[in-house]
């Protein structure tokens, strides 16, 4: 199926929901119907998953979210960081491995990638080397350690998601897709969903492909997809995705409440003045250090920032009070690949700061009348 056809008509049947179940937007519950069709989405942000999983486990331990076998939810969507936790709680682990997984083994997925000299280009009557080596991956997908090997101890066996106990769905980005048109880049979504093209996918093809992170990563060969790279180019908070595959399998917008949550925001910028506005080029945009309030590789960091919150308004216009988002702010900016003992604490912190305050009384009420079966 051309999924560029499928993104059209998901959205035509997001807005056909709206036009026929609700004004303004939001969408009264429907008393005797279909049950409550419950999602929970994932975003993506590196090490920072470990703050999300921290979230949920607190959910499981203050509301009982996930169930037996984590069969209490419908849907479990996510892109890159939160495609893995997605994957791994959609084939049964608990909240509780999939934090500690994030706090023993993070510095196994993010594990230096060793000289490529393929990566480098040298001219043959000259001894210096070319910059293009500055812009290689830094990390890899198949050394040892690596994210592949961590996701295969995680979950062993590699079974397709069509053979897998709940529902999952993680978002990709197609280089080079076979549409229609013609070859093209393309946004995709893999699933098991009923009718679903994804579920002869296995789980690690699946894994590597939605967390396949630009300038972090290389690009991942999925075997039936081709070449792909992270979902967080078009989908870093994969919520209305999820909604429109949910609808587009028959399930009334109506029935579905979602829950999103978020790998911590922070407040970014990009400093500009009047006299070097020209040099804002190429260099500024994609620096790979922190620089005051602009975090590493800003064009990624802008794009992925941008397009979570422009899903959420999305999602919240769409689903109204059976919609709720937990993203909390983060007192400094935080690279994918940071999982230094600092950092780890700083999320910890942030978890047990939120947990105390008056908003989590807020989530838990709205989890317990929203998202309980």
């Amino acid at each position: 199926m051309d999924r560029r056809k499928f993104l059209k008509a998901g959205s035509a049947a997001v807005a056909a929901g709206v036009m026929a179940g609700c004004g303004g937007g939001v969408v009264p519950s429907v008393e005797g119907a279909t049950p409550k069709y419950l999602i929970l989405a994932c975003d993506g942000g590196g090490m920072r998953g470990y703050l999300s999983s921290l979230i949920m486990q607190r959910l499981s331990q203050d509301c009982g979210i996930f169930g037996a076998n984590n069969q209490s939810i419908n849907l479990y969507a996510g892109t890159s960081t939160g495609g893995l936790i997605a994957l791994g709680l959609a084939f049964g682990k608990s909240i509780d491995d999939v934090v500690t997984l994030y706090k023993n083994d993070g510095a196994q997925i993010f594990s230096p990638l060793a000289a490529q000299l393929d990566c480098v280009s040298s001219s043959s009557s000259s001894s210096s080397v070319d910059v293009t080596a500055v812009w290689q991956a830094l990390f890899d997908d198949i050394a040892v350690p690596s994210v592949r090997t961590v996701v295969e101890g995680f979950i062993p066996g590699n079974p397709t998601l069509g053979s897998l106990p709940n529902k999952v769905m993680v978002t990709t980005f197609q280089l080079a897709a076979q549409l229609s048109t013609g070859i093209s880049w393309n946004p995709l979504v893999i699933d098991n969903l009923a009718g679903s093209n994804g579920a002869p996918t296995y789980l690690y093809d699946a894994a590597l492909s939605t967390s396949a992170a630009p300038v972090y990563f290389p690009p991942y060969n999925h075997p039936t997809f081709g070449w792909c790279s992270d979902g967080g180019l078009f989908a870093n908070n994969p919520s209305p995705q999820a909604v429109a595959r949910a609808i587009e399998t028959g399930t009334p917008m109506a029935n579905i409440s979602l829950l999103s949550i978020g790998t911590g925001f922070t407040n970014a910028s990009f400093s500009v003045t009047e006299d070097k506005r020209v040099c804002n080029g190429l260099k500024s945009w994609v620096w790979f250090e922190q620089e005051g309030q602009t975090p590493p590789f800003p064009l990624l960091n802008g794009i992925m920032d941008s397009v979570a919150a422009t899903n959420d308004y999305l999602c919240s216009q769409l689903l109204g009070n059976r919609y709720l988002r937990i993203n909390p702010v983060l007192p400094k900016s935080v690279a994918l690949d940071d999982y230094s003992p600092a950092t780890l604490q700083m999320f910890e912190d942030t978890a047990t700061a939120l947990f105390a305050s008056t908003e989590w009384s807020t989530v838990k009420t709205w989890v317990t009348q929203n998202f309980k079966v």
